[in-house]
């Protein structure tokens, strides 16, 4: 079965048409026979565990922070070269994940500084891959977890 025999299919059945049927109905029987998931994938589902979709990251996301940096009291300025120092430091000793805690500006006449601060250096910063708002344990909207992208060696 070709890619056009394929798209035809999947626009014949878009656009309220019956499946196909006979020969062309076998065929596509085969093709999806041929590409059932593996025990592992049917184990997960059994037990309604979601497998990773990949082992990268997102085995980090489940990891409690390997440093802390806390900025309480930084003005925008220091806390940018905190933030700098302290990605080049995880660097050096192979760390991955870290946590900022910026605080949540209760503090603050204006509201918090940090925060959006933080936010954006991550988001720009080319050694982080994944950032996000802390588990209520670490500090929830007072702190920013982030997971610096893998170098290779």
């Amino acid at each position: 079965m070709g890619f056009d025999s394929i798209l035809e299919q999947w626009e014949n059945r878009k656009d309220g048409a019956e499946p196909p049927a006979g020969e062309a109905a076998e065929k596509s029987a085969d093709w999806l026979d041929a590409y059932l998931p593996d025990a592992d994938v049917l184990a997960a589902k059994d037990k309604d565990e979601k497998s990773p979709v990949s082992g990268g990251t997102s085995i980090w996301l489940k990891r409690a922070p390997q440093d802390v940096l806390d900025l309480h009291g930084l003005t925008g300025r220091e806390a940018r070269e905190a933030m700098t120092g302290f990605i080049r430091s995880m660097h050096h000793r192979g760390l991955r994940k870290g946590l900022v805690i910026h605080g949540k500006g209760l503090h603050s006449a204006e509201g918090s500084v940090l925060a959006p601060l933080v936010r954006e250096y991550l988001e720009m910063s080319r050694e982080v891959g994944e950032f996000g708002r802390a588990a209520r344990k670490d500090g929830g909207s007072g702190a920013s977890w982030f997971i610096l992208r893998q170098r290779s060696r």
